[in-house]
């Protein structure tokens, strides 16, 4: 029986704090995505301007950084799915 409500106890302990984790873990992925394609962008056009190759690093700097973004966003999921185990 005590088990059971422990059990009970772990369940209302994540209902509430279901909505606060979902909230962070949207902003974190935001987050990735938004800076690392920046992060690309700025880094490109500056390559671009360096070398004069207008507008292709500052393309490939997008495509990488949005490649950075979604590998970080599937390691992020991968620890939340797996700290809720």
């Amino acid at each position: 029986m005590p088990e059971k409500r422990d059990r009970e106890k772990e369940l209302k302990k994540q209902g509430q704090g279901g909505a606060l984790q979902a909230l962070a873990l949207t902003t974190t992925i935001g987050m990735e995505l938004a800076i690392t394609v920046v992060l690309g962008y700025y880094g490109g056009q500056y390559l671009d301007k360096k070398f004069a190759t207008v507008p292709w690093l500052m393309l490939a700097g997008v495509l990488i950084g949005l490649t950075a973004g979604i590998v970080g966003v599937y390691k992020t999921l991968q620890g939340f799915f797996r700290e809720r185990e």
